[in-house]
């Protein structure tokens, strides 16, 4: 009875049963009745099974043809993309990153506008789109552009040691992160990490068992553990413990917008020790994490996908190698111990202490186990494995410095495995602290994208930046070549061998002050090179101080040095050669300066001895300093002088305005903006109502000078105190700095500071002649408020008054137009009264005030001194100075004239270059930017001076196109004037040879194109444009627009050049030009900016019905500064060469 219940009880619940009624006709009733019901509930059923499958089908219909739609919208969007991406890359390596594009540099396509090889484009096809994190990164505010956004391109780049260094990498991370601090109740305090790499070359495969010791503080009502996890790393278990007991927890869940991982533990945390711990896996060497750099041995077993690789965990990478706090603030010691292959030889940040053989089975692979280290911040951590082989040498001290390499290239060691040591020492000796770990390695890697990066006891190389092999003769020329290169790799190992204090012993809390780490490195980086190379350095530092003015005037560069970092990408972008190396550096030096050499040195050791092995703010650095900063007749607190200048955006501008009838100066500050002093920009009834800023009355809110400060005037004083012996430590044994410590320290409130526009500025100013009884008379004082106005009777009306004197503090400095004009004319009846350091920044600050005013004859007048000029330092910044204002008339009427005033000044130039060759130092000042020498050569022959040799050059060339035994640029700038300067029968054989070789590819053809360029031959010209435009190749038109080897401006090849360009589709033509994107690229601007007359640019105009908004503002910009050229050019400087100079 129960089994036929079971079995009906289904049935009865589906259908009605209808229980009443009796007898056999009932029953017939009931079934033939359910039967027809059944009948139409199945018809009824397949009914709407049918309308529903039509409904999918029509749902499934309308996906895959949108998605068909969708997928040719996007591979449209991504070529017009890889147009625009490709074609601004390939113009960043050829021309934004160097002034001139070599011909070597240059290779003949006939393919895309792309100009990339397949192998990139699948590459790129590869990468996953970047993660779109809204509401959490936020987006920038729309602006509404106008015409004082628009910037031309930067200035050529120099050779400084930043760009060596953590540049900005070149394959950003595919995705971005917010920065977000982690909680304090809970840290780390040390790890223990244990590493499988036995299958890294096979498998790019690493396993990992890691414990993290922690420090809770305080019972709590937390119940979560947060820590960084990238997103490559794979869970495989994890595990928590108090007290040897397990601590269990509810849920583990990852937020990869932010990259963390997320522990909610059953219970509040209690104050204690925990120990957490994890089994992973994770593969290296993605091309969307940077933290690992795998590479390949070509002559080893193909199957292999590497051989070797290193790590860089700086700025925010550990977190892809291990979990862990990925905070440069908190630091913890580390247990390291690894599992490898015998042959491959594995480093870490300390010596090895044991390796445990395994004989059975797995024979071929070892556990190397390291020391503990100090307590250092997770970035620092570093691995390397491969097949090694070391060169070792030690210090004084007998601390070992090993160079790691690989066998075949052990002779292009030599020089850094015997400088690595001297430097150490040298550093040791100025910080009085001993280098604290027990060895040092240097790794030469291959693949690795910076130039060096200072992992405590194993910093990494990457193999072309410290190796080289000297030449075997003692010709001058390759004297020269030795000395520069050994500067260059002296520069790199100096950098990150301060780094071992600065950074690594003493770290910075935040990425926002990370000029604590970098700034420090790079002002000793010049300090440990003046030894050797006193010439050489101290002109880079006044180059890059000049790179940094630059940069910091124009507006889309002015960065602060201490500024708010929310998200990766943010850090990333603020390792910057300039905003960060540089100006870091420049202050540091400021610093120094302000407090004497002496104090400066007492308060970095302190620093460095208060703070070893804890991390630090910029407050902490105060500290340590004295606390008041002399400056003529008052003291300052250091402290509120140096904090704008920390965080205040660009530089300030100093305004000197004399009156001479009363003996009144105003001096006034304001952050320096480039388009102040471009008149084009300006209205001409607005600009004709603007006055100096410094003209401001004490009503403005200005401060009347007190005029007693010049009583008692104070001389400088030498420092007679006794000098400070360095005293060696016996040992570095790390301070016990307990948990509790450590998180106060991390407590202390992230300041960062607003930006404003008032600097505390240490004036100093001069005035007065050395061949008087009086001298040179120095003032000094310090400018707080926007204004300060004050009398100095001893200043007569014909005397010059120089303000910053030795260059000494990083301002720019204007004058009123009569002092300039005293300033020029001392320059030329007697530049010896002026400071070398000063010439250089008279002749930085007279282009940027003077240039694009309306007194360029003013700045063209200031420049003929250089005539007399007998500094190869001084004459480097004139080189620039000179070719660049040839380079913006060369187009007008005024060419001629200008190449005759400038010719003694270029006479002078080629004597000074004859005269370096004698020695070999300042022979190799021209290395620092070798753009310099190119630039020389190329005025030489546009001035049509004898040394250009351009008659024996051509001929040489013409029997022997493809021998060059000489430096190139001098013979192919001397083969081009040729061209330029003889009709074409003249040069016909030249010319059909060029004719000929146009067929040809690689540096043969480019070489070939940039010659034909020089041509006045219509054909020969023709021919050329067409060639240049088939590569489709943005670096090739700009190099012929721009003209590597001539300073000639040839109007008939421009014009047939833009006419082929005109014949692209309108497609490429607005993939070269970027006018779909929101922001111009470097590439459209660069070729946009290269235009030279009005008539030129209207060509251009006319490529496209619609050029956008941001491009039109360009062309806006440009038609103004054009026509101001030829305003002045049939203006005040025509005026200017017609008048006698003698009463200028």
């Amino acid at each position: 009875m129960s089994a036929t219940f079971k079995s009906m009880a289904p049935i009865c619940e589906g259908e009605p049963c209808i229980r009443n009624g009796s007898g056999a006709a009932a029953t017939v009733h009931f079934r033939q009745e359910s039967r027809r019901r059944k009948s139409d509930f199945a018809r009824k059923c397949i009914a709407v099974i049918l309308l529903h499958a039509i409904f999918l089908l029509a749902i499934l219909a309308a996906l895959i043809i949108g998605h068909w739609i969708s997928e040719e919208n996007q591979k449209l969007s991504n070529r017009t993309m890889l147009n625009i991406t490709l074609a601004e890359a390939y113009l960043l390596e050829g021309i934004y990153t160097t002034s001139t594009a070599t011909p070597e540099s240059l290779s003949h396509h006939h393919t895309h506008l792309l100009t990339t090889s397949s192998a990139a484009l699948g590459q790129s096809k590869k990468k996953t789109p970047p993660r779109v994190v809204e509401r959490l990164i936020p987006l920038e505010k729309k602006r509404n552009f106008t015409i004082s956004d628009v910037f031309p391109p930067p200035a050529d780049g120099g050779f400084g040691i930043a760009e060596q260094l953590h540049a900005v990498r070149a394959n950003k991370l595919s995705t971005d992160a917010l920065l977000v601090p982690l909680p304090l109740y809970i840290l780390p305090y040390h790890y223990d990490l244990q590493l499988d790499f036995s299958q890294f070359d096979t498998h790019l495969f690493i396993r990992a068992n890691i414990s993290i010791h922690l420090e809770s503080y305080g019972n709590s009502t937390e119940d979560e553990i947060q820590f960084h996890l990238g997103p490559n790393i794979k869970m495989e278990r994890m595990r928590l413990r108090k007290d040897g007991k397990k601590f269990y927890a509810k849920t583990f869940k990852r937020e990869e917008s932010k990259k963390l991982g997320r522990i909610s533990l059953r219970d509040p945390l209690q104050k204690g020790k925990y120990i957490l711990e994890m089994t992973y896996n994770m593969t290296i060497c993605d091309e969307d994490v940077d933290g690992v750099r795998c590479s390949l041995d070509n002559q080893t077993n193909s199957s292999l996908k590497a051989t070797s690789f290193t790590t860089k965990f700086e700025p925010t990478l550990a977190r892809a190698f291990f979990p862990c706090w990925d905070e440069p603030g908190v630091k913890a010691t580390f247990n390291i111990s690894v599992r490898h292959n015998k042959k491959y030889t594995v480093l870490s940040n300390m010596p090895p202490v044991e390796s445990h053989d395994h004989k059975s089975w797995e024979d071929q692979f070892k556990t190397t186990v390291f020391q503990t280290t100090p307590p250092m911040s997770t970035y620092l951590l570093a691995f390397a494995i491969g097949e090694f082989v070391k060169l070792e040498s030690r210090t004084e001290r007998g601390i070992p410095v090993t160079v790691w390499t690989y066998p075949e290239d052990v002779m292009s060691m030599k020089f850094t495995l015997e400088y690595a040591p001297v430097i150490f020492d040298r550093l040791e000796d100025a910080l009085e602290i001993p280098y604290p770990l027990p060895k040092v390695d240097l790794i030469a890697a291959r693949n690795f994208h910076v130039g060096g990066m200072e992992n405590w006891g194993l910093v990494v190389f990457e193999f072309a930046s410290i190796a080289y092999t000297p030449p075997i003769t003692d010709h001058v020329n390759e004297t020269v070549d030795r000395m520069y290169n050994e500067f260059r790799i002296g520069k790199l190992i100096a950098h990150e061998a301060a780094h071992q204090w600065f950074g690594n012993l003493v770290t910075m809390r935040d990425w926002s002050e990370l000029f604590l780490n970098e700034g420090f490195a790079t002002f000793y980086v010049y300090e440990m090179m003046s030894t050797e190379r006193p010439v050489t350095a101290q002109f880079e530092y006044y180059d890059s101080l000049a790179s940094l003015i630059l940069a910091q005037s124009e507006e889309d560069h002015r960065l602060s040095l201490v500024r708010e970092l929310a998200t990766e990408s943010q850090v990333e972008s603020s390792f910057h050669p300039t905003n960060l190396y540089t100006k870091g550096c420049v202050l540091i030096r400021m610093l120094r300066d302000l407090v004497s050499d002496f104090d400066f040195k007492a308060a970095v050791r302190r620093y460095l001895r208060k703070n070893a092995y804890r991390s630090v703010s910029r407050d902490d650095l105060f500290a340590s300093l004295p606390a008041y900063a002399d400056h003529g007749a008052e003291q300052e607190k250091l402290s509120h002088v140096l904090e704008g200048w920390f965080v205040n955006e660009g530089i300030p501008e100093i305004t000197l305005i004399r009156n001479y009838d009363n003996e009144m100066m105003t001096i006034s500050q304001r952050k320096t903006v480039h388009h102040e002093y471009r008149s084009f920009l300006k209205d001409r009834k607005a600009s004709a109502s603007v006055r100096y800023r410094g003209s401001r009355s004490a009503e403005d809110g200005s401060t009347l000078f007190d005029d007693a400060l010049f009583d008692g005037y104070i001389e400088k004083k030498k420092d007679r105190r006794r000098k400070h012996r360095p005293i060696r430590r016996k040992t570095s044994t790390p301070p016990s700095i307990s948990p509790i410590s450590r998180r106060d320290e991390l407590r202390k409130p992230r300041r960062v500071g607003a930006s404003q526009d008032l600097w505390t500025i240490p004036i100093t100013y001069m005035f007065g002649s050395l061949k008087t009884s009086e001298g040179q008379v120095i003032r000094e004082f310090w400018l707080k408020n926007r204004t300060v106005s004050f009398g100095d009777a001893e200043i007569s009306p014909n005397q010059a008054v120089l303000v910053n004197p030795e260059w000494k503090y990083p301002y720019r400095v204007n004058y009123d137009l009569l002092n300039w004009k005293l300033l020029a004319r001392t320059l030329h009846q007697n530049h010896l009264e002026i400071n070398e350091k000063s010439r250089m920044q008279l002749i930085l600050d007279a282009e940027y005030f003077l240039s694009n005013s309306v007194n360029p004859h003013l700045y063209l007048y200031l420049l003929g001194y250089l005539a007399h000029e007998t500094k190869m330092e001084v004459m480097l910044f004139g080189i620039d100075a000179v070719y660049k204002f040839i380079d913006v008339y060369k187009a007008t009427q005024l060419n001629k004239a200008i190449l005759v005033y400038f010719e003694p000044v270029i006479s002078q130039m080629d004597h000074l270059l004859n005269e370096s060759q004698v020695d070999a130092e300042t022979a190799s000042l021209w290395l620092v930017r070798p753009e310099r020498l190119a630039k020389l050569y190329q005025m030489r022959c546009a001035a049509g001076l004898s040394s250009c040799k351009n008659d024996y050059y051509t001929q040489r060339w013409s029997r022997s196109p493809d021998e060059w035994t000489e430096d190139v640029h001098k013979q192919v700038t001397a083969v081009c004037h040729q061209l330029f300067t003889n009709t074409p029968d003249e040069v016909k054989t030249v010319q059909d040879l060029l004719d000929s070789r146009l067929q040809s590819s690689g540096a043969k053809w480019a070489l070939t194109v940039q010659l034909a360029a020089c041509s006045h031959d219509q054909k020969l010209l023709r021919r050329t444009a067409r060639a240049i435009v088939s590569t489709k190749n943005a670096v090739v038109y700009a190099s012929a627009l721009q003209s590597d080897f001539s300073l000639h401006y040839n109007p008939t090849f421009r014009k047939y050049l833009w006419a082929e360009i005109a014949k692209m589709s309108t497609f490429e033509k607005t993939a070269l030009f970027s006018t779909n994107s929101t922001d111009i690229l470097p590439a459209s601007r660069i070729l946009l900016h290269s235009v030279k007359t009005i008539d030129e640019l209207q060509q251009i105009r006319g490529l496209l019905t619609n050029w956008g908004p941001l491009l039109s503002l360009h062309f806006e910009y440009l038609e103004r500064y054009l026509l101001w050229v030829s305003s002045v050019s049939q203006g005040v400087l025509h005026q200017f060469f017609a008048a006698d100079l003698s009463n200028f």
